[in-house]
């Protein structure tokens, strides 16, 4: 069976399991915590020194990377068109994809900022003795700063959120093409970095606050209606 190792609260991880799910791909699930599961990964994948991100899935010898290649490989599992035409939801996904690394940055330093935000994402640790690895885990943040920073475009977010509710408009179908697919995935993942849907055990509260965005929230309340009415049609399993 397939392993998909990724963040439970990660849209990319979303994208991946979403994808999966929807075409019936058995596989199992690990969670990846930075800093602490990237000696095992490496090792997995035998890559010691390019950098390494998820999710990715892995399936004996072969090692299939990133929510948009597992998407490609859930399709061809499931031989029909349950993800729709993928060549017309790659435009889509390229814009999710410049949408979500403006979140990611948004993200990755309101965390920075809130030593409570840094004190939740220590997944050994209960309650104040989070405290004592709050140096690395704030080290590790300040390494994903880095390690993305080259991809943000400022108003990325709002952007794509913008072309995804002209996209609706325009099929005039519920969707963004003629029927689900996975364009409606891609996209509707934008909606975590403005009201996240993952659970208390992937979220802590203060980190939930980081990744909720109230304005955004306010202007795009058609959006978050409308994904939440993809989540309760299609299968959607929140972590």
């Amino acid at each position: 069976m397939a392993l998909l190792v990724g963040e439970a609260f990660s849209p990319w991880t979303l994208k991946a399991r979403w994808a999966l799910d929807r075409c019936g791909v058995d596989y199992a699930y690990r969670e990846y915590t930075p800093g602490l599961s990237e000696p095992w990964l490496r090792w997995r994948l035998r890559q010691w020194r390019q950098p390494v991100s998820v999710p990715v899935l892995l399936r004996r010898a072969q090692a299939i990377r990133g929510s948009w290649g597992i998407a490609e490989y859930a399709a061809q599992c499931a031989g029909d068109a349950r993800l729709g035409a993928l060549a017309e939801a790659r435009p889509w996904d390229e814009i999710s994809e410049r949408g979500l690394a403006a979140a990611r940055t948004r993200v990755v330093r309101a965390v920075l900022a809130d030593d409570r935000a840094l004190d939740e994402s220590v997944p050994l640790l209960r309650g104040r003795s989070r405290a004592l690895l709050r140096p690395v885990a704030r080290q590790v943040a300040r390494r994903l700063d880095r390690k993305y920073a080259h991809l943000l475009r400022p108003h990325a977010h709002r952007e794509a959120l913008l072309a995804l509710r002209a996209g609706l408009a325009r099929a005039d179908t519920g969707y963004l093409l003629e029927r689900f697919s996975y364009a409606d995935i891609s996209m509707s993942v934008l909606l975590e970095a403005v009201r996240p849907t993952s659970g208390p055990a992937a979220l802590g509260p203060v980190q939930r606050e980081c990744w909720h965005d109230a304005a955004l929230a306010t202007e795009f309340a058609d959006l978050l209606d409308w994904r939440d009415s993809l989540h309760r049609r299609f299968g959607y399993r929140a972590a």
